[in-house]
């Protein structure tokens, strides 16, 4: 009843309390960032977790605002679905001027030919639910990407379980490269590594996809692997944010 009382000219997206991280908080600023291009002046609402983000990329400031800073007639978007369908919540051009803008600048490219395999674990694993949820065959899929990949120098594994790559993967990684390195976790550094590499193998996860994104504004062609997997919950499991230039590998799940 009050929200049709709210017809001012913001709309603030609100975001749940828990339950997102970086990359799904992303595609919220892309929405708020192609809406207010539009003409529609649209923010995002802050949540615990995003500071460090914002420190990183200060752009995203602009697009964010705290509850304490809310008016009451701005209009309140409670849509739950995240708006994440490549060509459909949003198109290649408003990715682009999202990213030019608010994240490549703060991005060094590595034109190195490194290739970064970036292994989402995490939650993912720990517990029944989301493992039936986003749990797969990593290896089996982390074998053929890197078959897909061709010869590297190098390959640098960024995940947020290290130990179980340095116990599972490296043998797959060794296979592939002569030299194979782990980078400690720390969700900031790694995503500036992983969006500045010419080269990815990610997996099933917001944060690989937008380091994808970002790899493909600051390098002209990057090589860029993803499982055709996301989720068993949506679209049939088939990820719906995949970008068409990407090589996207079937099966394994």
């Amino acid at each position: 009843m009050v929200d049709g009382l709210r017809r001012g000219e913001r709309t603030v997206i609100l975001t749940p309390p828990a339950g997102m991280r970086f990359g799904n908080w992303l595609y919220l600023w892309l929405d708020a960032h192609q809406r207010t291009a539009a003409g529609r002046p649209t923010v995002v609402l802050a949540q615990g977790g995003m500071e460090p983000w914002l420190e990183e990329f200060p752009a995203l400031r602009s697009l964010t605002i705290t509850k304490a800073a809310m008016r009451f007639r701005d209009r309140r978007d409670r849509d739950p679905r995240k708006p994440n369908r490549f060509g459909e919540d949003f198109t290649l051009e408003t990715l682009e001027a999202f990213i030019a803008e608010c994240l490549a600048p703060h991005i060094p490219a590595d034109s190195s030919g490194t290739l970064v395999i970036n292994v989402r674990r995490g939650d993912y694993y720990e517990g029944a639910l989301f493992r039936k949820m986003f749990g797969f065959d990593q290896l089996g899929y982390l074998r053929e990407a890197l078959e897909r990949a061709g010869p590297a120098e190098r390959i640098l594994v960024v995940s947020d379980d290290a130990a179980w790559c340095r116990e599972h993967v490296d043998v797959l990684a060794r296979a592939a490269a002569p030299i194979v390195e782990y980078m400690p976790t720390d969700p900031q550094a790694n995503f500036r590594v992983v969006a500045g590499a010419s080269r990815i193998v990610g997996t099933n996860s917001t944060f690989t996809y937008w380091a994808a994104y970002t790899a493909g504004a600051v390098h002209d062609r990057p090589q860029i692997i993803m499982p055709s997997f996301h989720a068993r919950t949506v679209n049939d499991g088939r990820a719906v944010q995949l970008d068409p230039r990407w090589i996207a590998i079937d099966g394994h799940w």
